[in-house]
């Protein structure tokens, strides 16, 4: 608006224009009309007087519309301060759930929260931002309704995961530089716990720095205790997140289960009760009792069997203390009745024994059994199709020599919405990679550049074999040697030297959402390949990469017996039942951190809009459909809070008839350290102006609003307007009867 400063100029453009030039014709009586030097001196002193006049109204005008104000107490005394913008982060971790004497920390931050919002004007505009691993507005946009922000901050979900403070206040800044009021303020309610603020990172807080910069009013950053000091007073028992075996299991096989209970803040040793629960039941015979020493922890594992196969949900508790926040974990097990394979064979003869895919069915394959763990059915490359994928779990492309086009299109599918696919390489697979275009989508199927086909170098040798120190993960340490394996005792005689490719983004599928018959574009998202297993000589052996919603894999040898003797060892069945229910139980995704959407299988003929999901606090949030012509879904993409999730259908009176299906969204367990930002961590973010700590409300209060509250003057500009305008009518109406006087 000091732009308008310019308009000063128009006064003296006006008095230019009017000193024009005329002809001067001179007559006889025109020496009596001439005034006297003094009168002539007179008036140009009034016209210099009224052409200042004028420019001081347009100045006073345009510095009054710019809003300027002035630091400090000392006007307020005169004045009235300017209206101000206000956000308020509210630490949502759950470490504000300590229960102190007057309630929890998050109560005590809501008291303050409210009290200092009364002290607030009636011109003053809030936002409420609960801070937690994603940041989240309470209110959609700024409000002045004192009843919509105590609504907002009574109905704010329970304390739980970690709070990314340094995002929130980068929200909050932002929302502050939109504002319209000079005077903008945001203040955070914490319990000043040191793990949320990363007091260390100086590249983050740089960040923030920049973002204060850039704002044409630079806001203030206000801090307050509200745990008034009793957080961590008392000892913590923390269950740490809860591990599992496997996600995907089916009837009668157990699942393992482990995790570990950390004691802090005591010193005495103490013995501790740890309780498991099954789809919200008590194992009275899975009691647990620990004994814990100071700063120590306890090992809880145990196994469990499911005999009815669909959704469940394992817990493990402790007794309450007083941060209940990590008093429990919680994981979720799919059961399927079996697990779908097609086995691609690339290799078929007249005798079966001979078949590229012999070995792998009977492995999967319980003869006389009607309780198969996997049920496998083999194809030929040429009857894949969408009715023979449509069913399957995993598929497995057994040495197979080319793949039209058009199949693997349909495959790239199949892998998006959920299902594992598994190479195994042979003599009949091209040096090229089945001749895939580098840029169409399928090409990130295949994880892998083909180098050459190795052959063991000297049979005499202790000869090529799998790696021990390479089985890393879970489901393959139970296969090394110092577990009583005989994986590492397969011998290879041939294989492919294989290279990583790098990820790549597939091309986009269509998704139709229901009710609204529009298409999106959702790219699938490709991982970068990871080596599972590697042989002895250095060169890969197990290849895997995350595509979409399922999982591709390579095995740089064959499933039969022509390049190895992995069939003839005893670990070969448990080893591919383990690879083939790692490679499923992907697409179940019931554990999953927050932020990842909950994506469920759905029968096609299943009216998603009748169901729905339920989250912790028994929030309510509606389900989508994801359209697939393979797989139908349904999903959840607001996953900010962290929990136990139920999707069940929807009942009249608002209560879920049933939880057929559970999800898990895990969270960081760090908050149990309780440790507090040291005085010299809080003056190294105070930085140079950046924030400032208070002690509590009446601190908060005294310097927000007085001491260094700012004070809009625009109101004294306008009488000064309006003084001036009087000042130019006085000036005229004087030069007017001036002039009349002259004439007599």
């Amino acid at each position: 608006m000091l732009a308008g400063l310019a308009g000063v100029l128009l006064p003296v453009l006006a008095h230019l224009l009017s000193r024009k030039r005329y002809d001067t014709v001179q007559w006889g009586a025109m020496q009596f009309l001439e005034l006297d030097p003094s009168a002539r001196r007179n008036l140009h002193l009034e016209d210099l007087l009224l052409l200042l006049v004028r420019m001081a109204l347009i100045a006073l005008l345009a510095i009054a519309m710019s809003r300027p104000w002035f630091n400090g107490a000392w006007l307020g005394r005169w004045a009235t301060a300017a209206s101000r913008d206000v956000v308020i982060v509210m630490d949502g971790s759950y470490s504000m759930g300590w229960e102190g004497r007057a309630g929890t920390t998050k109560d005590a931050a809501i008291r303050l929260a409210r009290q200092f919002v009364n002290e607030l004007h009636a011109g003053d505009t809030v936002m409420v931002l609960d801070a937690r691993e994603q940041p989240r507005l309470a209110i959609p946009g700024p409000t002045r309704d004192r009843e919509r922000i105590r609504q907002a901050l009574e109905t704010l979900p329970a304390p739980s995961g970690i709070a990314n403070l340094h995002e929130a206040i980068s929200k909050g800044l932002q929302i502050l530089a939109a504002g319209t009021n000079v005077q903008r303020d945001l203040v955070i309610l914490t319990d000043y716990q040191a793990l949320s603020w990363k007091p260390e990172d100086d590249t983050l807080w740089a960040r923030i720095d920049d973002l204060m910069a850039q704002s044409t009013v630079s806001p203030r950053i206000w801090v307050i205790d509200a745990s008034a000091g009793e957080i961590g007073k008392a000892s913590n028992f923390t269950v740490e997140r809860l591990k599992l075996s496997r996600e995907l299991a089916v009837p009668g096989v157990p699942v393992r289960f482990s995790t570990k209970v950390r004691y802090r803040g005591g010193d005495t040793p103490i013995a501790r009760n740890v309780y498991v629960e099954v789809d919200g039941q008590r194992l009275a015979d899975q009691t647990l009792r620990l004994n814990l020493m100071p700063d120590g922890e306890g090992t809880v594992e145990f196994d469990r069997q499911f005999d009815k196969a669909g959704s469940h949900l394992v817990s493990v508790l402790l007794d309450t203390d007083a941060l209940t926040g990590d008093n429990r974990s919680d994981a979720a097990v799919l059961v399927a009745d079996s697990l779908p394979v097609v086995l691609v064979d690339g290799d078929q003869k007249l005798d079966p024994t001979r078949c590229e895919t012999f070995f792998a069915k009977v492995a999967l394959s319980a003869a006389g059994s009607d309780t198969n763990w996997i049920k496998p059915s083999v194809v030929a490359p040429s009857e894949l199709n969408t009715d023979t994928l449509r069913n399957a779990a995993v598929i497995v492309l057994a040495n197979v020599a080319s793949i039209p086009a058009e199949t693997l299109v349909l495959l790239e599918k199949s892998v998006a919405s959920g299902r594992g696919l598994l190479f195994t390489l042979g003599d009949h697979v091209p040096k090229d990679g089945y001749s895939i275009d580098p840029d169409a989508p399928a090409a990130a199927l295949f994880p892998v550049k083909l180098i050459e086909v190795a052959t063991e170098p000297n049979k005499e040798s202790q000869g090529i074999r799998v790696a021990g120190n390479s089985l890393e993960l879970p489901w393959l340490r139970e296969f090394r040697a110092d577990k009583g394996g005989t994986l590492t005792d397969a011998r290879f005689s041939k294989w492919w030297k294989v290279s990583p490719l790098s990820p790549r983004m597939s091309a986009p599928i269509d998704e139709e959402r229901e009710g609204r018959q529009r298409k999106r574009n959702v790219a699938a998202e490709v991982g970068s390949p990871l080596v599972i297993a590697k042989l002895t000589n250095g060169d890969p052996w197990q290849v895997t990469r995350r595509y979409g919603r399922g999982m591709t894999a390579v095995l740089t040898s064959t499933l039969d017996a022509d390049w190895n003797t992995l069939p003839a060892k005893t670990d070969f069945v448990p080893w591919l039942h383990e690879l083939l229910f790692s490679m499923a139980s992907t697409s179940t995704n019931r554990n999953v951190e927050v932020g990842v959407p909950l994506v469920l299988n759905v029968a096609p003929e299943l009216k998603v809009e009748d169901y729905e999901f339920v989250g912790p606090g028994n929030k309510h949030f509606a389900a989508d459909r994801i359209y697939d012509e393979l797989q139908p879904g349904a999903i959840l993409t607001d996953v900010r809070l962290p929990g136990v999730y139920r999707f069940t259908r929807k009942a009249a009176d608002g209560k879920p008839q049933s939880t057929d299906d559970h999800f898990v969204v895990n969270f960081d367990r760090g908050e149990s350290d309780l440790t507090l930002l040291t005085d010299e961590q809080r003056q190294r973010l105070a930085g140079e102006n950046r924030m400032s700590f208070a002690n509590d409300l009446l601190e908060l209060e005294t310097r927000v609003f007085a001491e260094s509250s700012r004070t809009e003057v625009w109101w004294i500009l306008i009488y000064g307007f309006l003084a001036t305008m009087a000042i130019e009518v006085w000036t005229i109406r004087r030069m007017l009867r001036g002039a009349t006087e002259a004439d007599r």
